[in-house]
C-alpha cells in the first residue's frame, strides 16, 4: 500500500478527521439572492447576468429553432471549423447534421493519442467551440463543466468563440441549489468526473494599468443558447 493510500483511508475511516475543524453549518447564508424561481424568471435573471459579464444569450422555443440560431452564430463568426463535444451531450436533435449541411466542418478533438500533435494542428484554427454543459446558475450567469468522453476541456477553451447550448430546466437559483443537488446523489458528479469547471462570461484579465481584456486565456465571445422545451 502506496503512502497515498495510507493517508487516504485514515481520512476515510475517520470520524472526523480533523478534529480541531468547527462543525459544517446547518444553513448556509446564500451570497446571491433570487426570489423568483419560476423557469421564465430564471432564463431572464441568468440572461441580465450574463449580458452583464458580456456574454450574449439566446432564448428559442425547440430544437429547429436552437439549430437555426446555432448556424446563424457560426455564420456570424465565419466559421469553417468548429471543435465540438460529442452531440450525445449537446441537447439538440439534428443539430450535428444541420451544421454540416451547412458546409461547416467539425471536429471532435481526442488528444490522448499517438496523434496529439497531429489533431492540436488540426484543430488550431477553428473559429468556435461548441458544446453543452451540466448546469446553468441563474443568480450569477455561470455555466457548469464537467469532463468525460466526448465532452472534453478543449471546446470550451480553445477557439475565440464559445457557443453553449442548454435547455430551461438547466437552469438552477444559485450554486447552493446545484451543490445541494450533487448532494442529493452523493456527490456523483464531484467524485466521476476529474474535473469540474464554473464560467461567468467571457475569458477576461487586466494587465498592469488594470485595464480588462477579453479573450486572452479563452473564449473572448460566450454565446448561450437556451432552448426553452
Amino acid at each position: 500500500m502506496s503512502a497515498r493510500e495510507t493517508i487516504l483511508n485514515k481520512l476515510r475511516t475517520a470520524k472526523q478527521p480533523f478534529p480541531d475543524a468547527p462543525p459544517r453549518p446547518r444553513q448556509y447564508r446564500r451570497v446571491a439572492q433570487v426570489e423568483d424561481t419560476d423557469r421564465e424568471a430564471l432564463i431572464q435573471r441568468f440572461s441580465f447576468e450574463m449580458e452583464r459579464l458580456l456574454g450574449e444569450v439566446f432564448v428559442v422555443d425547440d430544437d429547429e429553432a436552437v439549430c437555426d440560431k446555432v448556424i446563424e452564430l457560426l455564420k456570424s463568426h465565419q466559421a469553417s471549423d468548429i471543435i465540438a463535444w460529442d452531440f450525445q451531450h449537446i441537447p439538440v436533435k439534428a443539430l450535428e447534421s444541420a451544421i454540416r449541411q451547412s458546409g461547416v466542418n467539425i471536429h471532435h478533438p481526442e488528444t490522448h493519442d499517438e496523434f496529439r500533435e497531429e489533431t492540436l494542428e488540426t484543430i488550431r484554427h477553428a473559429q468556435v467551440g461548441l458544446t453543452g454543459a451540466d448546469q446553468a446558475i441563474a443568480a450569477t450567469g455561470t455555466l457548469v463543466f464537467s469532463t468525460a468522453p466526448g465532452k472534453g476541456r478543449i471546446p470550451t477553451v480553445l477557439a475565440p468563440a464559445h457557443i453553449v447550448v442548454i435547455t430551461a430546466d438547466q437552469l438552477v437559483p444559485q450554486l447552493e441549489d446545484w451543490v445541494a443537488k450533487q448532494r442529493e446523489t452523493d456527490l456523483s458528479l464531484m467524485r466521476e468526473h476529474g474535473n469540474i469547471c464554473f464560467v461567468s462570461g467571457p475569458s477576461r484579465t487586466g494587465d498592469i494599468e488594470m485595464q480588462m481584456i477579453l479573450g486572452v486565456h479563452g473564449p473572448g465571445k460566450v454565446q448561450v443558447v437556451i432552448k426553452r422545451s
